[in-house]
């Protein structure tokens, strides 16, 4: 016997085995002598192969010994004992905890923690401390399974259902214990495990519904558009079960909804008739209500009123016949709302209100209902009446709710999904005060309006800084806000209340611009490059969707890395804000500038600054200087048909030539509308429009039609995003002013396009001016050379074309061997970058996002933190613009700001460029600079710099050396 820790083996007795002797006895006949010899080989090499055999046989008895007798039994027997632990009948979870603590230190003791069968005893484990209401223990196991899952899975290359299980888990884990932002985060790492692994899709759907739902409730549009995307194409393939089509319902109704907060509608429009059939067919009358509900809502966007109507009568009767009392409150409830504000049917719209209100079963609709009914009481003028039920819609989320109290609340109170509708609600409450005063004459009720706008600012500032929405997302709230700052602008002109309107003017512009920049300015090389890299991967990979029809394999495929692309994107933003507090506290902020702060820290006593606004109903024009301020109101009609006749007019040179008469005339009609009272004293101004730029630069002054007095004469003109813009902190290079051309002359690969002849030259030009110059002409001026060389130099000079738009409804500008759209502008590394000059067509002119303005190219390159560019605002002469661009930087050399240099390189050409015709504003005024006015470091002064250093040190050689000089004679002398 002989024991083996404490397992008793008894060893079998040895037999004689008689097997290798007879077979050799009967397979050889031999002679005798041969036989005896061979046979004593033999006896000896079978005795050796059966003692060989015997110690084989112990040696595997031994081996196995532990597993078969010891206190540690193969992995398949606790995989067994967890499985019946785990599903004991009658359950008793405490004593099923306390059996499986007890295996968990058996598999302890026998190394077993890093084993799969250790993560599922883990994981059962997890459910049973949920079950039993201790969600602590329960997440804690269950992260710990996570740990070897993933261990496993790297080290042994196992599926990734297990950690596809766990995350399914730790999402009603954490939200049971109330831990929001881990519960979605759980979700996308559950989601991007089974894009990963493909598997647990039944899993992975049912969260990212509820992941979709939540992004919308809290005003993401955008993210929630790719995650209904996502699931979309997920049931296309992996999801073919009962309830698929109650997911693609809900996800496509997502979709058409965030379309249509986004202002897309038509193209929701196109998804949800893309779906139609795929809904009637189904024979689900449900799905028939909502597919027509949506549509309603989306009809009223494109004003077709009587269709909208149709779509919810016919959702109602379906939903009715099916008993669907949700459907049927939101069909009542937008038939309502259609009949009094379009239709000014009050009555019909209060009746249906009352109707929507019996089907209400969730706050969310009571709120809409007493909203939309006190509305309808604002608009019969019962004001009373009205603000008792905004009350009401308040209380539907919290009793005593309001406009101030909600800033108070976190965005886990029941009203969190309702952000959107909140915001509405506090606008609709100052709109409805406005009404009152002017009913009543009374500016007590504007004051308070101006009060409640004010609050509603700040609820929209609350959602963008603690809801950490995508960029996308955030655009389309500031369309919401857009909106506010139009009525809260009114009511502050109503009361002559210049200081809240100056407040709302500069909230109207840019704000997103000025997180962009601190965003840059706190990121570190390394994040830039990632994120640069990301970026360019997701644009890629949507661009290529377009080539991929939605029901393919392919676009399953991309839209999977769109997901987790787009997931390693958010993982970079999150742990730039957990290394950097100041980038969080920069990106958090929500203040302003005052009218104080602009006369203190912009204006001096010759510049001064003009704000534009433009609303549905009127436009406002601002002026600031440092002695006085004023605000006006002018008609919209008059401003936009004057405007838009100006620049058709100074933006087409035959145009302009042959009706220049009626040029001078809209110039003056212009510049009188934007100064009745005439413009500032002479000087600088800055220019801050909202939807519609056009060179002020060429309004005229006077009333001679024969001999115009332009703005430009007697104003160097810059324009800005905003006031607060111009405060932010941007880099500066270390060294002297460095420059960079780029000029690819030649663009016969881009059919329609002209060559720029004479764009190198004008550049060799333009490099006189700079010791350190790098020009990349002809086929070197490409986009690489320009994406990895531009930011080491501190002015960027491209001679070349670019349009506003393209068939990437992208801004684009041209290379030597290949285009670059605005979405492709991301540098690996910060800019020092002071100024950008981008003589080439339309490079001012981009897509307007209400709210936030044009997104060109000029912005683009300030949102990378470059303070400040010249663009040009139409197809400009090439003559003209080498010769103004030349210009330009001879007083740049001289120390002129940019202002001042533009504005005198202007004057300047229209001295001296020999051609009456070419002194036509067409010629001259489409370069205008945007941004923050400054002086470059003069090489010029650098280069006399160094000649008076050098005269300095060879007059001090000579001191010296006259002395030893008088020296030598006399030496050589006395020889």
């Amino acid at each position: 016997m002989k024991l083996i820790g404490d397992t008793l083996l008894i060893l079998p007795e040895l037999h004689t085995d008689n097997y290798y002797k007879e077979t050799f006895m009967t397979e050889h006949t031999a002679k005798p002598n041969q036989l005896n010899s061979g046979l004593v080989w033999l006896t000896r090499m079978l005795l050796f192969l059966k003692n060989f055999n015997y110690c084989w046989i112990i040696t595997c008895l031994l081996f196995n010994a532990n597993s078969l007798f010891s206190r540690c039994p193969c992995r398949d027997f606790f995989n067994s004992e967890i499985k019946a632990i785990y599903n004991a009948k009658p359950a008793n979870h405490e004593k099923q905890l306390q059996k499986l603590t007890a295996l968990q230190e058996k598999m302890k003791d026998c190394q077993l923690e890093k084993d799969s069968s250790f993560m599922y005893l883990l994981q059962k484990k997890g459910v049973l401390y949920f079950k039993l209401g201790n969600y602590t223990k329960a997440i804690e196991a269950t992260n710990l399974s996570v740990q070897i899952a993933k261990d496993c899975i790297n080290r042994r290359g196992y599926s990734t259902l297990s950690l596809v299980n766990n995350f399914y888990n730790l999402y009603f884990f954490y939200s049971e214990s109330g831990q929001q932002t881990k519960k979605y985060e759980t979700i996308d790492s559950c989601v991007a495990y089974t894009l990963k692994g493909n598997c647990g899709y039944d899993m992975a759907i049912e969260l990212l519904k509820i992941k979709a739902d939540y992004l919308f409730d809290k005003g993401d549009y955008s993210l929630c558009k790719k995650d209904a995307a996502l699931g979309s194409a997920i049931i296309q393939y992996y999801h073919q079960k009962k309830d698929s089509l109650d997911y693609v319902v809900s996800f496509v109704n997502m979709q058409a909804n965030t379309l249509y907060f986004s202002d897309s509608t038509a193209t929701a429009i196109k998804l949800l008739e893309s779906k139609k059939l795929q809904f009637t067919q189904s024979g689900n009358s449900k799905y028939t209500g909502t597919f027509n509900n949506a549509l309603g809502m989306l009809y009223i966007n494109t004003k077709n009123y009587s269709k909208a109507l149709s779509c919810f009568q016919q959702a109602y009767v379906t939903n009715k016949q099916i008993h669907f009392g949700p459907g049927c409150c939101q069909n009542l409830m937008n038939t309502g709302k259609l009949y009094a504000k379009y239709f000014n049917r009050y009555n019909d719209g209060l009746t249906f209100c009352s109707a929507a209100l019996k089907y209400a079963a969730a706050s969310d609709d009571s709120l809409i209902i007493f909203k939309t009914t006190a509305n309808i009481y604002v608009q019969k003028k019962m004001f009373d009446t009205a603000f008792a039920l905004f009350q009401q819609a308040f209380n539907t989320q919290q009793p005593r709710l309001n406009e101030t109290t909600v800033l108070q609340r976190s965005f886990t109170f029941p009203g969190f999904n309702m952000l959107q509708e909140l915001t509405d609600l506090i606008t609709d409450k100052g709109d409805a005060l406005v009404q009152q005063y002017y009913f009543t004459k009374n500016r007590a009720y504007l004051k308070n309006a101006i009060a409640v706008y004010k609050k509603a600012d700040l609820f929209l500032a609350k959602i963008k800084t603690e809801q950490q929405l995508q960029f996308e997302s955030n655009l389309v709230w500031r369309r919401t806000a857009h909106s506010l700052y139009e009525h809260a602008v009114e009511a502050c002109y109503a009361n002559n209340d210049l200081n809240n309107a100056f407040y709302f003017f500069e909230k109207s512009r840019a704000i997103l611009l000025n997180d962009q920049i601190n965003q840059q300015r706190w990121m570190a090389d390394a994040d830039i490059a990632r994120q640069a890299q990301l970026k360019k991967n997701i644009h890629n990979l949507e661009t290529s969707l377009n080539n991929h029809a939605a029901t393919s394999r392919e676009y399953m495929d991309i839209q999977k890395n769109i997901y987790t692309t787009g997931k390693e994107l958010e993982d970079i933003f999150r742990s730039i804000k957990i290394k950097t507090p100041l980038f969080y506290q920069d990106y958090l902020d929500s203040s302003f500038i005052s009218l104080q702060g602009v006369k203190d820290n912009i204006l001096q006593k010759s510049k001064s600054l003009v704000e534009i606004f433009s609303g549905d109903s009127a436009v406002y024009v601002f002026t600031v200087s440092a002695s006085k301020q004023s605000l006006i109101k002018i008609s919209k009609q008059l401003y936009d048909s004057l405007s838009t006749n100006f620049t058709n007019l100074i933006s087409n040179a035959a145009l302009i030539n042959k009706n220049f008469a009626s040029f001078v005339a809209t110039a003056q009609s212009l510049y009188h509308l934007l100064f009745p009272q005439g413009a500032p004293a002479y000087g600088s101004i800055i220019i801050s429009p909202d939807i519609k730029t056009f060179p002020f630069e060429a309004l005229v002054t006077n009333s001679d039609a024969t001999n115009p007095d332009y703005f430009n004469n007697h104003y160097a003109v810059s324009y800005t995003y905003s006031a607060k813009y111009l405060i932010n902190q941007f880099a500066k290079p270390e060294s002297n002013t460095s420059l960079m051309g780029i000029a690819p002359v030649e663009f016969n690969r881009y059919p329609g396009v002209a060559n720029l002849t004479g764009s190198d030259a004008s550049l060799l030009r333009i490099k006189k001016n700079f010791t350190n110059a790098a020009l990349y002409t002809f086929a070197d001026a490409t986009k690489n050379n320009f994406l990895q060389h531009f930011t080491s130099y501190s002015i960027l000079q491209l001679y070349t074309h670019a349009a506003g738009s393209s068939d990437k409804n992208n801004p684009v500008i041209y290379f030597s061997d290949s285009a670059m759209y605005l979405s492709e502008l991301l540098p690996a590394h910060k800019p020092i970058t002071q100024l950008v000059v981008l003589s080439a067509c339309q490079t001012a002119n981009g897509n307007l996002y209400q709210g936030e303005g044009i997104f060109s190219f000029n912005r683009g390159f300030a949102s990378l933190g470059i303070p400040a560019a010249i663009s040009n605002l139409w197809d400009a002469d090439n003559e003209s613009t080498y010769f103004i661009t030349e210009l330009l930087y001879k007083y740049l050399q001289q120390g002129l700001p940019t202002d001042v240099a533009l504005q005198k390189a202007r004057l300047d050409y229209i001295r001296t460029c020999g051609s009456k015709q070419k002194t036509l504003p067409y010629y001259w005024a489409s370069g205008i600079l945007i941004g923050k006015v400054a002086s470059m470091e003069s090489n010029k002064k650098d280069s006399k710099l160094f000649i008076r250093v050098g005269i300095i040190l060879l007059f001090s050689l000579a001191i010296i050396l006259f002395p030893l000089r008088k020296n030598l004679l006399k030496l050589n002398g006395r020889k």
